[in-house]
């Protein structure tokens, strides 16, 4: 029983850990080589001057188009190649302390790539009052929602209810 109540234990922080600070992805075809982004954040607190930065290489990617950043965010979108070689980025800079993170973030864009568009990396930057650069606080690569990862949080979660259920019993 203190096995099973480890490994139960074990699970659910390794399922909650996953959770923590993400942006995954869902990827629209709107026809032809156009596609939509839209990002799901979570685990992040963002304050006021905290950007939220996502690269498109630009050698896969061209024509960013209809970005939307959720409520207390400011949008802007830089082209991929201009000047040329330079990355595109989708840049979300907050403009109120802990914005609402529900709220659409949405990108369209034509992919030049073979096969469906991918992962980008991202960054969340933070700036003084002035706009100017001060620190990148995190990095990493937006993720693909896995239905495995959601089934793993409910399997530890399950497991470990049910460790402590007969723990109380026996």
């Amino acid at each position: 029983m203190r096995l099973s109540l480890r490994l139960a234990l074990c699970t659910a922080v390794m399922a909650s850990s996953m959770a923590a600070g993400t942006i995954h992805f869902v990827v629209t075809d709107l026809g032809g080589n156009s596609y939509r982004y839209t990002y799901l954040l979570s685990g992040f607190t963002f304050l006021a001057n905290q950007e939220l930065d996502i690269r498109f290489a630009p050698d896969l990617y061209s024509n960013l188009t209809n970005g939307v950043a959720g409520p207390g965010f400011d949008l802007l979108l830089l082209q991929p190649d201009n000047p040329p070689g330079v990355e595109g980025v989708y840049s979300a800079l907050a403009l109120i302390n802990n914005p609402p993170l529900d709220g659409p973030f949405s990108v369209e864009f034509t992919y030049l790539g073979a096969g469906w568009p991918g992962p980008q990396p991202y960054y969340i930057n933070q700036y003084d009052e002035s706009g100017g650069y001060v620190a990148t606080l995190e990095s990493g690569s937006t993720a693909i929602p896995e239905p495995a990862t959601f089934g793993l949080a409910g399997v530890g979660l399950l497991a470990f209810a049910a460790a402590l259920r007969l723990r109380r019993a026996g």
